[in-house]
């Protein structure tokens, strides 16, 4: 008796057990790849992109799906209430560290109900100004809302690009004031006409035209090092010591994926994103292309995590 009690036990447990085989028959279906935003936007073209050639290795449809809504939450609850077998991923930007930290009352918790899988991409964001405004620098810029408070107005289309304007005005000592957005396509067509002073958005050959036909302005980019799109430009960081931002575009999974699965996909993603085909096209989209671990993509989403937490309690800073 006791004998057969143990053996339903260890039936029970070691069946329940992820195996390594559950790596190796994966996919066993079609791979929904969840794009936390609307068709047409940044996402999109590195998602259909990655998914066009995993397809033809996996010998499995990978079928990119647009579900947009509550700044990525809506998307991103896909894969945290999907089941653990890696048949629905989802891409994530940095929206994904700030929700937690926004007082947003996510379905999902961000560190149990999902996984990184890999930091697929870098995006330089950047600093753009209508076309006669009195700066073309970063430290111009500075110098001139600081002679003008609260009289320089930035358009931001998302929580995190508001955020990261706080954090530059906290750190320059100026106060610029803050235009709320519900799309970037509507701030640039703002720019454009002259109605808005400045717009944070991302590096992208798109945005970059309006710059060569001269309609707008390009003052500076955020991170550290100068953006491949734009090597004669120089980074906000020339004008304000230590500053530094770039964003990302990740790969998460449910969180209870089996880690061999993870790998597995991770591998497979990374094969098709150092592709010279794929590396070229990812840099004409304006990104840079990243392919980490998932053990240095999830201690990035933590460290992030951390680093923003200051900066969301001093702004006051909400999920609307």
């Amino acid at each position: 008796m006791g004998k057969l009690v143990f053996a339903l036990i260890a039936l029970l447990f070691f069946g329940m057990a992820p195996s390594p085989a559950a790596a190796q028959a994966f996919p066993s279906r079609a791979v929904r790849w969840i794009v936390p935003f609307p068709a047409g936007g940044a996402t999109d073209p590195l998602a259909r992109l990655i998914a066009e050639r995993l397809a033809a290795n996996w010998k499995q449809p990978v079928l990119v799906e647009n579900r947009p809504g509550a700044s990525t939450a809506i998307g991103t609850d896909l894969v945290a209430k999907s089941a653990p077998d890696g048949h629905v991923l989802g891409m994530v930007t940095f929206a994904h560290v700030i929700n937690p930290l926004l007082g947003a009352n996510l379905p999902y918790d961000t560190l149990r109900d999902l996984t990184g899988v890999m930091q697929m991409t870098q995006l330089h964001m950047a600093l753009y100004a209508r076309r006669d405004l009195e700066a073309g620098t970063p430290a111009e810029l500075f110098a001139l809302a600081r002679r003008n408070p609260e009289k320089i107005q930035y358009g931001a289309a998302t929580p995190a690009a508001y955020l990261v304007m706080e954090l530059l005005n906290m750190m320059a000592g100026v106060k610029m004031e803050h235009i709320p957005y519900k799309g970037s396509g509507l701030a640039l067509t703002d720019l454009v006409a002259g109605r808005l002073m400045l717009v944070i958005d991302p590096v992208l050959a798109t945005t970059l035209q309006f710059v060569k036909e001269g309609r707008i302005k390009l003052i500076g980019t955020l991170g550290t090092r100068r953006a491949e799109l734009t090597p004669d430009t120089p980074v906000v960081a020339d004008a304000v010591p230590g500053f530094n931002f770039t964003t990302s575009f990740g790969l998460v999974a449910q969180g209870r994926t089996p880690p061999e699965l993870v790998r597995r996909i991770r591998d497979d993603v990374a094969r098709v994103l150092n592709l010279p085909e794929v590396r070229a096209r990812i840099r004409e989209l304006g990104q840079e292309p990243v392919a980490s671990t998932a053990e240095e993509y999830n201690a990035f989403i933590r460290a992030e995590m951390k680093r923003w937490e200051p900066v969301v309690k001093a702004t006051g800073a909400k999920m609307n």
